[in-house]
């Protein structure tokens, strides 16, 4: 794929991820109003249902607790002409005398159109004289206010209901009713959540019937209904009511939806990552192949003009003819064709282990002979630059199972690598430890280290620190790459801790088995 093609496909991939997101936002926002407004219009369903009952509860009350029965009597007798019951009842705002009076119901149908439509009346006879019920609300006559006339019955509600006007709210209904009333409707519509309830006067003024819940939240959003009205249909007392766990309650009932649509989207998300990350890796190998491809044709540039000015040298007849210069030339091949060689070997090992084709021939061995048998060997090179390298062994238990050839050529690599980038007078420590049940070795340098973006690249394939776009130090990048692999191999950690121009220290943890 064409480098340049990448970042455009980037663009217009994210466009669309953002208009996907915008979109899927905007469903999951008008999905919550849908909600919450088929959440209120059953609140307010169960709450005008609540106060019809409430408001029955009071006149029910008024029958047959306040007035000692006087409602069930004067329905006990309807039938009876002639009987009279007088119930007198006052309260702290006026003075009422209430007759009532066993009637003669007559009932007649008026007609009032040439279809057929006609007007029910009812006229009651009593001993005072007759009185003619008429309704001024443009409310049809129900059925239930029907059977009420013929029975003596709404007069005593409507009476019941406007004679408890004047009473405090607290002799009208209880915290305990209220609770009562509204959990089973709110049950009945499907919302199981908690709630509070309070009673507001026409003052707006919280009153004493409400319950703790309603007490401390009641701040939040509610909802109210008129629970009292005067003879005016003027709200009198209004019944509030608030969810504090509302929004629980909308995810809870809608989970599956919800999470299938979260779930959706993070999976586009996961995607698009993937997908865009996949993309910049893959420009990125692209990139470093091409480097590591030019640095290994430079590395071989040098053995190849060093063999080919050789074999031209050989086909000199004066040369030819020097056995000394035939045997020096010979020899310059073989050690340049040996270079070649080993380049090659340091490729294929590295393609081995990442197919994990190269196994681990596991031996016990004295770690700390085989460390420093390898620092005396590599002092040689420190010294030829004025430099010193030193060992500090510090570890009791060294002898345990490794990889002796494997673990050679990583600790070569790194004092290898603590020598070439140190540009100066190369000062190098190898020191070893006990950790438990783990065999710690630190080389540390005091070379150009590294900046910190770099620490976790370091061991990537073909990854190699540069200055600007000058490689300081020539190689493939392929070193690190296969210490780390050959010490995780061995159930091993290594980690590196650097600072630009302080040097470096690489730690190596094997465990003793």
């Amino acid at each position: 794929m064409n480098n340049k093609f990448i970042p455009i496909i980037s663009v217009f991939m994210t466009i669309s991820l953002v208009v996907f997101v915008s979109l899927q936002l905007y469903w999951i926002k008008e999905l919550y109003t849908s909600l919450e407004q088929d959440f209120s219009n059953k609140v307010y369903s169960a709450l005008e249902t609540s106060t019809q009952k409430v408001n029955q509860i009071e006149v029910n009350k008024y029958w047959n607790e306040t007035y000692n029965n006087v409602g069930k009597e004067v329905l006990a007798y309807k039938n009876q002409p002639t009987k009279t019951y007088i119930q007198q009842s006052s309260d702290s705002a006026n003075r009422s005398n209430i007759l009532f009076q066993t009637s003669i119901v007559e009932k007649q149908n008026i007609p009032v159109s040439a279809k057929g439509d006609t007007l029910y009346t009812t006229k009651l006879y009593k001993d005072e004289g007759q009185l003619k019920l008429k309704r001024s609300s443009p409310e049809p006559l129900t059925t239930n206010i029907s059977r009420d006339l013929d029975n003596n019955s709404y007069q005593m509600k409507e009476f019941a209901r406007l004679s408890a006007t004047n009473l405090p709210i607290e002799k009208r209904v209880d915290s305990k009713t209220i609770d009562s009333v509204i959990s089973k409707e709110l049950r009945l519509k499907g919302i199981d959540t908690k709630f509070g309830f309070g009673v507001i006067n026409k003052t707006n003024q919280l009153t004493t019937v409400a319950n703790n819940i309603y007490l401390d939240q009641k701040d939040k959003t509610n909802y109210t209904y008129p629970l009292f009205t005067d003879s005016k249909d003027r709200t009198l007392y209004t019944l509030a009511i608030v969810f504090p766990r509302k929004d629980y309650s909308l995810v809870k009932h809608n989970l599956p939806m919800l999470l299938g649509t979260f779930i959706s989207l993070l999976t586009i998300l996961g995607i698009y990552i993937i997908s865009i990350n996949y993309m910049m890796r893959q420009k990125k190998i692209a990139e470093i192949k091409t480097d590591f491809i030019n640095n290994m044709s430079h590395e071989f540039k040098t053995p190849l003009a060093t063999i080919s000015v050789a074999t031209d040298s050989l086909a000199n007849d004066k040369i030819a003819t020097d056995p000394d210069k035939v045997k020096y030339y010979s020899g310059l091949i073989k050690q340049e064709n040996l270079r070649m060689k080993k380049q090659v070997e340091t490729v294929l090992n590295m393609s081995k282990l990442e197919r994990n084709e190269m196994p681990l021939h596991l031996k016990e061995t004295n770690v700390r002979e085989l460390i420093k048998s390898i620092a005396e060997s590599f002092r040689l090179i420190v010294n030829e630059r004025n430099g010193s390298l030193i060992t500090d062994f510090n570890a009791t238990k060294y002898n345990f199972l490794i990889d002796e050839f494997h673990i050679s050529n990583a600790l070569i690599n790194l004092l290898d690598n603590a020598n070439k980038y140190s540009p100066e007078t190369p000062e190098i420590k190898v020191s070893t430890r006990n950790e438990g049940n783990w065999y710690v070795i630190e080389i540390s340098d005091k070379g150009m280290g590294m900046e910190s973006t770099n620490k976790n690249k370091i061991f990537e394939k073909f990854f190699r620190e540069e200055t600007g776009n000058i490689h300081n130090v020539k190689g493939q990048g392929l070193g690190l790459s296969y210490v780390k692999k050959i010490i995780e191999n061995h159930k091993g950690q290594i980690h590196v801790d650097s600072h630009k121009g302080k040097g470096s220290i690489f730690t190596i943890k094997l465990p003793i088995i």
